[in-house]
């Protein structure tokens, strides 16, 4: 298998899949209340080895297990942080089950993802620093041993889970992507997702490059705002870049459809981040398989 590295480095255009939990509410099933779509696993894997085959059948190349809210610290709760390696697992193989079955004529990837899912949203469920550590570390080496490719590190959004989760996924030895979530202030600043704290999302990425990734990106973070985010992370990371932004918003508990931006009109919009360097593009929350359809048909293959 050519190493995504490789491909990156080759110019080729990567389609990564769309967002596993909003696709997974559209579909009927129950997110949790703590965990959001972390307990997905235990109630409908078939649904969600549906999905992924779905958007391998749009054309993404990458396909993102659905570990993002299954951290221990996240599941413990949800009353599940005994199982949180069955969890991960379980993930894994659906992922992996979900690309050995379609046996599509091209390279498909499978990432684990960690992020900074904190549970029920609140901010008194943070983990301290020696949980996050504890936490991050199972997560990372369950994913490796359920054999994904690569990990991405998703919504990094603050240097304190930055920090700890980046960490522990390059302790792996695999291949690690960081996705950063960042917001436009008022002012016009760009900074991290969390709208409780003002960091500069130059800062979070500061801390994530010193672990050494091997591309990062922007990811969950409005349409409206990728541009200037990936303009900022470019002052940064010289390296391979992939962008996967969000459309819609999420008022507790559901995230709100009505305003997500069209297939057609994202795959404009995603044209002018390939204009500026990027080589691996999807969607994350409110995209589904026909903005990831939109994208494979209208992106081109090969960026010299």
């Amino acid at each position: 298998m050519t190493t995504l590295k490789e491909r990156l480095e080759e110019g080729d255009i990567i389609v990564i899949d769309g967002g596993m939990g909003t696709e997974l509410e559209r579909r009927g099933v129950q997110m949790d209340d703590q965990a959001w779509a972390g307990t997905a696993m235990l109630s409908r894997p078939d649904v969600i080895k549906q999905i992924h085959r779905d958007f391998i059948d749009a054309g993404a190349d990458i396909i993102i297990a659905n570990t993002y809210a299954a951290a221990p610290h996240v599941l413990r709760h949800a009353g599940l942080g005994a199982e949180a390696g069955k969890i991960n697992m379980l993930g894994c193989r659906l992922a992996r089950e979900a690309v050995d079955e379609a046996a599509a004529m091209r390279e498909i990837y499978v990432a684990g993802s960690m992020s900074s899912f904190r549970a029920g949203l609140q901010i008194d469920k943070l983990p301290d620093e020696d949980e996050a550590r504890a936490s991050y570390r199972e997560q990372a080496t369950t994913l490796a041993e359920g054999g994904v490719d690569f990990i991405i590190a998703e919504m990094m959004l603050d240097p304190f889970l930055t920090e700890h989760c980046v960490a522990a996924a390059v302790e792996t030895g695999l291949p690690v992507w960081v996705g950063f979530s960042a917001r436009v202030g008022g002012d016009g600043s760009v900074l991290g997702f969390s709208k409780l704290f003002d960091h500069p999302l130059e800062e979070v990425i500061s801390v994530a490059l010193a672990h050494g990734p091997e591309a990062c990106g922007i990811m969950h973070t409005d349409v409206g705002a990728a541009l200037p985010a990936l303009e900022q992370l470019k002052k940064q990371w010289t390296g391979p870049l992939f962008v996967y932004p969000h459309s819609g918003e999420f008022i507790m508990p559901h995230w709100q459809f009505d305003t997500v931006i069209k297939p057609g009109a994202y795959a404009t919009e995603a044209a002018r981040y390939v204009d500026m360097g990027v080589h691996a593009i999807g969607g994350c929350c409110g995209m589904g398989p026909e903005h990831i359809r939109a994208l494979k048909e209208t992106l081109p293959s090969f960026v010299a």
